[in-house]
């Protein structure tokens, strides 16, 4: 297993179905939660953890992990036990917080 992405893929982006906002994935790993010591930050969903979840590189490819929140992440609906592997256009629920990754 590596921990960096292969030299020449496209890094993909997060984007909050709301706001728009966008949140490039510019590292092996970015955490998802309310604590400001996140990657990004949602302090306006209650529902979401502090630090609630994780997308990282591994095995040639991007992946979801919850970080035992207490009200679960989901990829296209479907709970998420263990790691997801992800893919574009993908919708990321953390929270109540809906993202799509592109």
């Amino acid at each position: 297993m590596t921990n960096s992405n292969p030299t020449g893929a496209r890094l993909p982006v997060l984007v909050n179905l709301t706001t728009n906002e966008t949140f490039p994935i510019n590292g092996p790993v970015i955490t998802i939660g309310r604590a400001p010591d996140n990657n990004v930050v949602v302090t306006t969903d209650p529902y979401m953890s502090g630090h609630h979840a994780k997308v990282f590189w591994a095995d040639g490819g991007w992946y979801l992990e919850d970080l035992g929140s207490s009200n679960g992440t989901t990829v296209n609906d479907e709970l998420v036990n263990g790691k997801v592997k992800l893919t574009p256009r993908d919708v990321l629920k953390v929270g109540r917080t809906k993202f799509s990754i592109q």
